[in-house]
């Protein structure tokens, strides 16, 4: 029996970066360089160059070099690296899934995290890049974030996070004859966590054309919030290249946001003049691929995504940047 795999023949996810792995057999026959056989191990890794833009204020840009993937597909479940899931549904045309994969808005705050690893998929989810059928950053926290609020004396260090109190988080002062400036550094801040989300997702199949969308909740209770994303891609085949075409947004409520980009007691101390409270925020995003089969083990591939970043995320005082913009040029080899 074959069951259908957006891994199949296209590098990288383009359904919301989850396996949206077990569709028709009707869909199978029609397109058989999309599927592979059920219960079949997946390995591959991607090499090249790439980055993702940080928006953070001195945040540095992310690099994206090695990109590895392995991906399981079974009759009902599926594995794909970061995300795993049941299939609940199963018709011609539609697919219902119970899904569990990862949320990485906190790879802007490390020096090292997936996001190094990881490309944003059609619906604002991640995957580690680059599962091709070929036979057919590290940002740097310790620059400093300078902000200037009016005049304030205050000099009490903070000394916690929003995970409980941390000796590494602490404020620095530097006077000044006129007024005293607050710099504040990544280091400076509450540290953000990477959250689980579990929740359903429903994919329309209609031709080359896939709509797909996820309704997700955080089940680590890092933030406790919601995530809703939504995609639709489009492919087209030539004799040996394939490019696809895909947008879509990410809605993220107001605990998302306030968690990663909010800024409170616990970040800025008794300086209320800094403090900030997210609000649920929409953030649209396109996405194109170029992928070519060079060899039986070997294929190319070129990404660029960009996202728009929602107002209560730009809002922040931590943000300077209204986009992030994603690249990554290279070569994946399969296993």
């Amino acid at each position: 029996m074959i069951k259908f795999s957006l891994r199949g023949f296209v590098c990288l996810t383009f359904l919301l970066a989850t396996p949206l792995s077990l569709a028709s057999d009707e869909y199978c026959v029609a397109n058989p360089d999309d599927c592979m056989s059920v219960g079949s191990w997946q390995f591959s890794v991607g090499l090249g160059l790439g980055l993702r833009t940080n928006p953070l204020v001195d945040g540095d840009d992310i690099p994206l070099v090695i990109l590895p993937e392995i991906s399981y597909y079974g009759e009902r479940f599926f594995l794909d690296t970061t995300s795993a899931g049941v299939t609940l549904l199963e018709q011609p045309r539609h697919m219902l899934n119970a899904v569990a994969t990862l949320g990485l808005d906190q790879m802007y705050f490390n020096d090292l995290s997936l996001g190094n690893f990881v490309i944003e998929g059609t619906g604002g989810g991640f995957s580690f890049g680059g599962v091709v059928n070929s036979n057919d950053s590290l940002g740097s926290a310790s620059d400093p974030i300078e902000l200037a609020p009016p005049v304030d004396e205050t000099t009490t260090p903070t000394t916690t996070d929003r995970d409980g109190p941390s000796e590494f988080f602490h404020k620095t002062h530097v006077a000044s004859p006129q007024l005293e400036r607050e710099i504040i550094t990544l280091d400076d801040i509450g540290k953000r966590r990477m959250a689980a989300l579990a929740g359903l997702e429903y994919a329309y199949y209609a031709g080359p054309a896939v709509f797909s969308v996820q309704a997700l909740q955080d089940v680590s209770r890092v933030h406790e919030g919601q995530e809703l994303r939504a995609g639709l891609d489009y492919r087209l085949k030539g004799e040996k290249n394939l490019f696809t075409l895909a947008g879509g947004f990410v809605w993220q409520s107001e605990k998302i946001i306030d968690y990663y980009y909010g800024l409170d007691a616990s970040d800025v101390g008794d300086i209320r003049e800094l403090y900030y409270s997210g609000e649920d925020t929409l953030t649209p995003f396109v996405r194109l691929d170029w992928i070519r089969p060079i060899s039986p083990s070997w294929t190319f591939q070129a990404t660029l995504h960009n996202k728009w970043l929602g107002d209560g995320i730009t809002n922040s005082p931590l943000v300077e940047k209204s986009t992030s913009t994603t690249i990554f040029v290279g070569g994946v080899y399969h296993f």
